[in-house]
């Protein structure tokens, strides 16, 4: 793997250079503007990372980044302060966080939407669900365990991965819905190999939850469906067990979320 190029750096690092890579310097101007700075620098007085190392992933909505420091690798998510956050969410996930969150500027509503996914991703550790464990946040700044190894190269996406053993890995992910669904009361809701990784150990960890609704939501018992059909045909192309009513039956999904009568 390349070294990777520092982005934000410890203090006391000379300004010139601080900007010696023009790639560096336009992933800052897209996604650090000044209050996120402060954010960035608030959570770094914290002891919670010293510097961001280089960008693990992208997009509209925002980027990750791997940040290192005294007390290892972390994630660090940086939502952009804009409407693209929520352009892509289907209305039921924008109906409930408008409820809790009122109807306030994009500034207000992304630092509501980063402390929604904290608090989600507090709510499924807690069920044991493998996610990354959250660490704190700071307006639209989330910082979250490094899913990866120990020498800090972070986890693949499913899409991406070399997936040895498919059967234990489907086993083993019925086994993280169940607890989602039983000891979280949650539907993630998009549910995909784009937004699932494999830890070191093969196990599936679940990210971007913060869409997620209760199992109690009239659209749950849908999505579930939706999600684990993805599942099942995606488990089948690697060879695994590819049956949808098998999948269903393991998560625990009758159980949770039984068909109205």
């Amino acid at each position: 793997m390349p070294r990777p190029e520092t982005i934000l750096f410890p203090r006391g690092e000379r300004v010139e250079e601080r900007r010696r890579n023009a790639e560096d310097h336009k992933i800052r101007d897209e996604f650090f503007d000044h209050p996120t700075l402060l954010a960035v620098s608030h959570l770094v007085s914290r002891g919670l990372f010293e510097s961001l190392d280089y960008p693990i992933s992208t997009g509209k909505e925002g980027g990750v980044f791997r940040a290192s420091g005294a007390a290892g690798f972390r994630a660090v998510k940086v939502y952009r302060i804009s409407n693209a956050v929520f352009r892509t969410l289907p209305p039921y996930v924008l109906e409930e966080f408008r409820r809790q969150a009122g109807t306030r500027g994009f500034a207000h509503l992304v630092a509501d939407w980063t402390r929604r996914e904290h608090t989600i991703l507090t709510r499924l550790k807690d069920a044991e669900v493998r996610v990354p464990v959250p660490l704190g946040y700071m307006r639209n700044v989330l910082v979250m365990e490094l899913v990866g190894s120990d020498a800090g190269e972070p986890a693949p996406r499913l899409k991406d991965a070399l997936i040895e053993d498919p059967e234990a890995l489907r086993t083993e992910f019925a086994l993280q819905v169940q607890r989602m669904l039983v000891g979280a009361k949650l539907v993630h809701g998009d549910l995909s190999p784009y937004n699932v990784l494999q830890a070191p150990d093969g196990a599936p960890a679940f990210i971007d939850v913060a869409q997620a609704i209760p199992t109690t939501h009239p659209q749950a018992r849908a999505l579930l469906v939706r999600d684990l059909k993805t599942f099942a045909k995606f488990f089948g192309k690697l060879g695994a067990d590819g049956s949808f009513e098998r999948l269903w039956a393991d998560s625990g999904g009758a159980t949770a979320l039984p068909e109205k009568a």
